[in-house]
Parts: C-alpha cells; sequence; structure tokens
C-alpha cells in the first residue's frame, strides 16, 4: 500500500481533507493504517505540487472527525489509471 498523507479536517458535508504526498485517481480506495477500508478518492483539488485528497467516508463504519490526524492509504495500482484509462486506443489502428 502506497502512502496518501495525513488527514488535516473534515469539510462541512463530511469528506476528510487529506494533505496528499501521493494522489490516487478519483474513484480509488482509501485504508488506514491497520489497513482498514474508510471511503474511497472524492476529489483531488490544489496546485499539483501540494494537492490535496477529498476522500468520501464510509460514515457506516467510521465518524470522519475520529479520522483527523491520521495517516490514510491506497493500494498503489498504477497500471492504467485516468487519462490512461479513458485513452485506450482502438485494437488494430496505431
Amino acid at each position: 500500500m502506497q502512502l496518501i498523507g495525513r488527514v488535516r479536517l473534515f469539510s462541512r458535508n463530511r469528506n476528510l481533507v487529506v494533505e496528499a504526498k501521493n494522489a490516487p485517481p478519483i474513484g480509488e480506495k482509501v485504508y488506514d493504517e491497520k489497513a482498514m477500508l474508510v471511503g474511497y478518492v472524492y476529489d483531488v483539488i490544489g496546485p499539483v505540487s501540494s494537492p490535496f485528497v477529498l476522500v468520501k467516508v464510509d460514515a457506516s463504519r467510521w465518524k470522519p472527525e475520529s479520522l483527523v490526524g491520521k495517516m490514510l492509504y491506497w493500494t498503489g495500482n498504477t497500471s492504467r489509471t485516468g487519462d490512461q484509462a479513458r485513452r485506450k486506443k482502438p485494437k488494430g489502428k496505431k
């Protein structure tokens, strides 16, 4: 698993705001340090040099305020993410 970063705060709509060292693609699952599923990446905001990741928390399992200050992780599968996944080349054409 790869580190995303530390949770700085939670927003009014109950998303976690994570100061990212590593910004995963939108939709990726997010885990805590014990590999428990926390939620998923909702959005990535801010400058490219120091982005913030918004994480939509699974409210049935977690209280977002309890996660402030914790480190969050993702699986780190970067094989085909983001624009690469949307820009598949048709087979047989170059």
